[in-house]
């Protein structure tokens, strides 16, 4: 005891002596920014050539955003996931990819990242990659304020219709001096809670989000729900870029600090990525509410959670094959909006006999998708209009 207060000054010397160097929460402030670019998907009909020249086109108006942003004063922009829109025209043309994607990203890389080294910004970005020996991954680019590329990160998290891709494998976490630790998710990624929290326990205090779609099952307010909650699980602030709409940037609380709703706008929010973790109970509260979060795990509990093969799968039957599931969402991609539009034309002009068999055909190329549901939705109202007229 005696030890303790011989040496207890020294202590707080050493303390105060910290605090006296660390800069005050002002001088920690960045603006981080989302943006919400208007859709521009490449079509799936075009020849390899056709395609990269859309692509450039999109980059043109990427260029644009990233220059806006830079005129907003944004220390980090984060672009949607499938950044140049080539999503649907790889879906239709897998072995022509190679042809396309490698130039296609390396053009990416190069536009995008001199765009952004002019506002001194760092940048997100997203793409699909395809290596020579048929690699095929998901992929995001955080790219430094020089525009080089600091690091990627590479989706481990698949839903079933995007299958014939490569699983990334770990969660990497980018060290900067004015971001903290930076790292990255894709779209169905936020589904699991586990990648959050891995990034988080890696070290994250910034975690970026390209994305095409939400956190949850369940519409629009649950997704929403989901990314606030998947924040303040973790104590992390999480920046959504999604095409069209949904962008936001979200505190470690659990706050929405910023969205905005309108195709082409730019979400911006001012943070210190150093701060703004204040939580605790009537017993216990913390400046950063991790230093007791990840201590109070029992991960000696959680053996369950890498188990590949849970017994819950052994009550549940496997509703379609992995094989099914890339065939009609690849389908569905491509030639089913074009398919579902045939048939609603067939209805309006009249024939509604073959607006029925066209609709079946739709439930049975399209399981369990939009085209089916919609189909399904259109043969109820025939049906229940042909039962009124017969009554």
């Amino acid at each position: 005891m005696r030890h303790a207060v011989k040496f207890a000054p020294l202590l707080l010397a050493a303390i105060s002596v910290a605090w006296a160097q660390a800069p005050p929460a002002a001088e920690r402030e960045v603006r981080v920014c989302a943006a919400q670019p208007a859709t521009r998907l490449i079509d799936w009909r075009l020849t390899p050539a056709e395609a990269l020249a859309e692509a450039d086109k999109n980059l043109d108006a990427l260029e644009g955003i990233v220059r806006r942003a830079g005129e907003s004063r944004c220390d980090v922009l984060a672009l949607p996931e499938d950044t140049m829109g080539l999503l649907h025209w790889e879906t239709g043309n897998e072995a022509s990819m190679i042809q396309v994607l490698p130039r296609a990203v390396e053009r990416m890389l190069a536009r995008l990242g001199r765009a952004a080294a002019a506002q001194g910004m760092y940048l997100v970005c997203s793409s699909d990659i395809a290596d020579p020996d048929g690699t095929y991954r998901n992929a995001a680019f955080f790219l430094g304020r020089d525009g080089k590329e600091i690091g990627r990160y590479y989706k481990v998290n698949l839903p079933l219709h995007e299958s014939s891709r490569k699983r990334g494998g770990a969660f990497p976490v980018f060290e900067t001096p004015d971001l903290g630790g930076v790292g990255m998710l894709i779209c169905y990624d936020m589904v699991m809670p586990e990648a959050v929290r891995s990034l988080a326990l890696a070290g994250a205090d910034i975690v970026f989000v390209p994305t095409m779609g939400g956190a949850s099952y369940g519409g629009q307010d649950m997704s929403r729900a989901a990314f606030r909650t998947r924040a303040v699980d973790n104590f992390l602030y999480l920046v959504v870029a999604m095409r069209g709409g949904g962008s936001m940037v979200i505190s470690p609380q659990g706050k929405v600090l910023a969205e905005e709703k309108n195709s082409n706008d730019i979400v911006m929010a001012v943070i210190d990525p150093f701060g703004g973790r204040e939580a605790g109970d009537a017993l216990n509260s913390q400046t950063d509410m991790r230093t007791r979060l990840f201590r109070e795990r029992n991960p000696a509990a959680y053996g369950l959670l890498t188990d590949p093969n849970p017994p819950v799968l052994k009550k549940l039957p496997e509703t379609t094959t992995i094989e099914e599931a890339v065939r009609v969402g690849g389908k569905t991609l491509t030639i089913g909006n074009e398919r579902y539009a045939e048939a609603q034309a067939l209805l309006k002009a009249g024939k509604t006999e073959e607006a029925v068999r066209a609709f079946e055909k739709l439930r049975d190329e399209f399981p369990r998708t939009w085209i089916d549901r919609a189909a399904s939705e259109q043969l109820r109202k025939l049906r229940s209009e042909t039962e009124r007229h017969h009554k």
